[in-house]
């Protein structure tokens, strides 16, 4: 797939298919199947859905999906989010500290 522009489609099979072992389940071969018919149909004019439609139509959208980024679990914003917290109260510590610096130096002049 390195070099060549492909779809959500493709990057399926490249994931459900391999030349050994073929579809890593029955069902995910009447999925790609279903796909590309819908393909088929968008390409000739019959459809107005886009690949993620078409994608969305076959798999279903689930709550793990990531828009943009495809399906799998969500990233745990909870946890990014103390820590950006974190991150911020130290810096502003960090700040006032050299803020209450500066001011005493001030005041020695």
């Amino acid at each position: 797939m390195k070099g060549v522009k492909s779809d959500k489609i493709d990057f399926y099979k490249y994931f459900h298919y391999s030349t050994e072992k073929e579809w890593s389940f029955e069902q995910a071969e009447a999925n790609y199947n279903s796909m590309n018919d819908l393909k088929d149909l968008y390409t000739s004019g019959e459809s107005t859905m886009t690949i993620d439609e078409i994608v969305d139509a076959v798999l279903g959208k689930k709550s793990g999906y990531i828009k943009g980024l495809g399906y799998g679990p969500k990233p745990d914003t909870t946890r990014a989010t103390q820590r950006r917290a974190t991150e911020l109260e130290d810096s502003l510590k960090m700040v006032k500290e050299e803020a209450s610096t500066v001011q005493h130096d001030l005041q020695k002049c």
